[in-house]
């Protein structure tokens, strides 16, 4: 189970430094990258079954589509939080009906700890770039 989050981790950098070093903003292919990392993740830890991932992906797409429809243009903290918090009340049934509730709650876990990990690569990834490039020079 280590070698998963190490690996997962390790694939997490590596798209996250290419998508630092090509552009600020994330290119698609970077955004498919980590998606497909996401998913892999997710599927893992749930320990899908290949009949559940079929019914799970297509549920999660949509609510993962509306929680960030929820969160956009919202400047208020806790109105967004709220919004948020209302979509997965929403899709807490349809998520019931393929995992279980045990399993549900489960998913939110995962899902938050794959944003860690993500975000935790990001920073040493920012943090990397910034010692590199302020390195002194040599032989001046």
């Amino acid at each position: 189970m280590k070698k998963i989050y190490i690996i997962l981790s390790l694939m997490c950098i590596v798209a996250v430094a290419h998508a630092q070093e090509a552009e600020p903003d994330l290119s698609e292919k970077k955004q498919q990258d980590i998606q497909a990392l996401k998913v892999a993740f997710i599927t893992k830890e749930l320990e899908l079954t290949p009949d559940e991932a079929q019914k799970f992906w297509p549920v999660y797409n949509q609510y993962e589509k509306e929680v960030g429809e929820a969160s956009k243009n919202t400047p208020d903290v806790i109105a967004k939080e709220q919004k948020v918090l209302d979509v997965k009340k929403k899709y807490q049934g349809h998520f019931g009906k393929i995992l279980g509730p045990q399993r549900v709650n489960r998913m939110y876990g995962v899902e938050g700890r794959f944003n860690k990990l993500l975000i935790k690569a990001f920073q040493r990834q920012q943090m990397k770039r910034t010692l590199r490039n302020n390195r002194p020079l040599r032989n001046q």
